[in-house]
């Protein structure tokens, strides 16, 4: 069995996203749906229903009291933060443990940079009035979930991997689709194919490394320029953060200046420190 067999027998065999979490967004669409209904679909995962309560009596979604009951939480909270709280939560689950050691990323790492280019996403989709700003965040969280199941694979390649990216001063996805046979970012647009996730949201994982991302279509442009922004801070760059390169001026088209990307990478040192339960889920 050849490596990239080996890496889509294991895409194949990866846990279905939480079924509950599905449901809930399904819901969250009709504007009719009341917080009763919602409540009796997250009771069935314990594990989600413990991180709302947990989430919504933290800092970063700012509710003005503390509660103890999810029908509370969810009238509280409104459809929005509910949607990102779904997320986070069925996320946090895959990426648990040395998921990224394969990146040189220490426990934590993986999960901590996917949170902030999900941050990173909202904050700079005030400027893409096409995108929407749960898909933004969404995307952000599940960018890199490819580095979860490829991490082993990387790190038995390493060596070579990273010695062509030196010698051959080579984008690093380049190397490592050449050793595997797929990039993180292929394999984990096949995991959001698995998922059932919408076709737009794959494409902009299978393509935020993509040289001409920028010059995608806005889902794309902004998960690649938000994972560049938090590689550049040296939030979870791993190996390949040195070798991450975008082209062209595609933020241009948006209205993005300089000065609103030094103002979001400022804005998300604050945002990160108040999303401090997003990033010890369980």
């Amino acid at each position: 069995m050849s490596r990239l067999e080996e890496i889509l027998k294991l895409v194949h065999d990866v846990p279905p996203f939480p079924k509950v979490a599905q449901r809930v967004l399904e819901l969250v669409e009709n504007p009719a749906v009341t917080a009763r209904q919602l409540a009796e679909v997250i009771q069935y995962d314990q594990v989600i229903t413990a991180n709302v309560l947990k989430i919504c009596n933290a800092s970063y979604f700012g509710l003005p009291r503390k509660v103890s009951s999810l029908d509370e939480a969810l009238v509280l909270l409104g459809q929005d933060a509910l949607k990102d709280m779904m997320i986070a939560s069925s996320s946090a689950r895959f990426y648990q443990g040395q998921v990224g050691a394969g990146y040189m990323l220490e426990e934590g790492d993986l999960w901590k940079h996917s949170v902030a280019t999900a941050i990173m996403a909202k904050l700079l989709v005030v400027h893409i009035k096409d995108v929407d700003p749960g898909v933004a965040f969404t995307v952000g969280l599940l960018h890199d979930i490819g580095k979860r199941f490829l991490s082993a694979f990387v790190a038995d390649d390493f060596k070579n991997i990273m010695g062509r990216v030196v010698r051959e001063n080579i984008p690093f996805e380049q190397a490592e689709k050449d050793a595997l046979g797929a990039t993180h970012a292929e394999i984990g647009a096949l995991i959001l194919k698995k998922w059932e996730f919408p076709s737009e949201m794959i494409m902009a994982v299978k393509q935020h490394h993509n040289h001409d991302a920028l010059q995608q279509d806005s889902l794309t442009a902004l998960i690649a320029l938000s994972n560049a922004l938090v590689v550049s801070m040296g939030i979870g760059a791993g190996a390949n953060g040195l070798a991450t390169r975008l082209q062209g001026d595609g933020v241009k088209r948006f209205g993005i200046t300089q000065d609103d990307l030094d103002l979001h990478m400022a804005d998300l040192f604050g945002e990160m420190d108040r999303a401090q339960e997003l990033l010890h889920l369980n």
